[in-house]
């Protein structure tokens, strides 16, 4: 964080509401998967009446609201046909205001894209792809059951490039079989893709029992975390030379294609969530559906919102997130915010902690606002805890 003076409008911030919608039908089922899934498509027709049902309940509270971002995640929503992917948007323009220059983000598996599909989506009004590659190595792909391979990643880039849509591409950190020389390829291999937008994750083996089984039995097929941290740093500084901003912890933009429904998190912007285990953030409220599709399809079936968890988030709790959710960001948050929260809760070892951070390089602190600094990702975890 060069300048500490930038706002998050700086990095692609917008007004507007959001809207995410969850499509939890998947045609396997990854390794490393800890999202709310299903490899059964028997009950996606029902799924969709029950999402236009939701749309319905949800609308009033949204009345006076302009959208400017759709989000359609998972799951994988390129399996879904394309003509159900532009009623769904249909169905989101009748019941909400979707304001012109809206981004609409499809989430996608390299296997699904066609140039029919591409067009479909261009047609449905998607403005936006994500595609899932998590590597260019097959080794690597194999390991965690992804269904396509490196070459089919490249032909979906290809397919996509030149469309005018706005492409973002995910990958991985810490893979089985990975090495520092597997991971260079695939950072190469998405830069030449000609996306605007790349997304790097960690692996968490322990949210997979698979995965962290397979790494205590071999932990040789896994780069350690001080390697991950060498490469994480590496990394950054190659993206950076390739034009692209560090502009969460995660990712990674060129100027003006940040993404645009992400920020609206880290900024507590206010978002509705539609579907299977759908979050918003809404009216002061945090929400979250029923994380179970038979439970979500019973709730709405009953004309009910599909609600698991309804609270107001207090004055306190906001402070809290205000600073934990922006120091994702690259621009990070108000210098006094930081402060005044250490100062009231008088705790010795936080103000001793924020002290160490700033000595340590772990937080970059300037006039008007704190950020972490490129080592102090990696630590993340152990500096956000602390404001919680």
């Amino acid at each position: 964080m060069s300048d500490m003076t930038r706002t998050t409008a700086d990095v692609g911030g917008e007004n507007g509401g959001g809207i995410y919608v969850h499509l939890p039908y998947c045609a396997s089922r990854c390794g490393y998967c800890a999202f709310v899934v299903t490899t059964d498509s028997s009950s996606r027709s029902e799924y969709l009446k029950a999402l236009a049902h939701e749309m319905d309940l949800v609308a009033n509270e949204a009345t006076g609201t302009g959208f400017d971002s759709i989000y359609l995640g998972g799951g994988t929503p390129s399996l879904l046909p394309a003509g159900e992917i532009g009623r769904l948007l249909d169905r989101l323009r009748e019941r909400f205001d979707v304001v012109n220059g809206v981004e609409i983000t499809l989430e996608a598996n390299p296997e699904d894209v066609t140039p029919q599909g591409r067009d479909a989506w261009i047609a449905a009004g998607v403005t936006r792809v994500s595609v899932g590659v998590q590597s260019f190595e097959d080794r690597e792909l194999l390991a965690v059951g992804r269904r396509h391979d490196a070459r089919r990643a490249r032909e979906a880039f290809g397919i996509l490039a030149s469309s005018g849509l706005s492409l973002s591409g995910d990958l991985i950190l810490g893979l089985p079989d990975q090495t520092a020389a597997s991971l260079r390829r695939s950072v190469e291999a998405l830069c030449e893709s000609r996306v605007e937008h790349i997304s790097v994750y960690l692996l968490e083996t322990e949210k997979s029992k698979v995965l962290e089984e397979d790494r205590r039995a071999r932990p040789h097929r896994y780069l350690s975390d001080d390697e991950q941290a060498e490469l994480w740093l590496e990394m950054g500084e190659t993206l950076a030379g390739r034009g692209f901003a560090h502009y969460e912890i995660s990712n990674w933009a060129r100027p003006g294609s940040e993404a645009r429904h992400n920020l609206k998190y880290w900024t507590r912007t206010p978002t509705l969530g539609l579907g299977v285990s759908a979050h918003e953030f809404w009216g002061g409220r945090r929400r979250s559906n029923a994380s179970a599709v038979p439970l979500y399809l019973e709730h709405l079936s009953r004309g009910e919102r599909p609600t698991a968890l309804d609270r107001a988030v207090g004055a306190e709790e906001e402070a809290a997130e205000r600073i934990v959710l922006g120091l994702r960001l690259s621009v990070g948050v108000l210098r006094a915010e930081v402060e005044d929260w250490i100062d009231r809760h008088g705790d010795p070892r936080l103000r001793s902690d924020y002290a160490a951070w700033r000595e340590e390089g772990l937080l970059q602190v300037g006039d008007v606002r704190v950020g972490l600094t490129e080592r102090g990702y990696l630590l993340s975890n152990e500096v956000l805890c602390r404001f919680v």
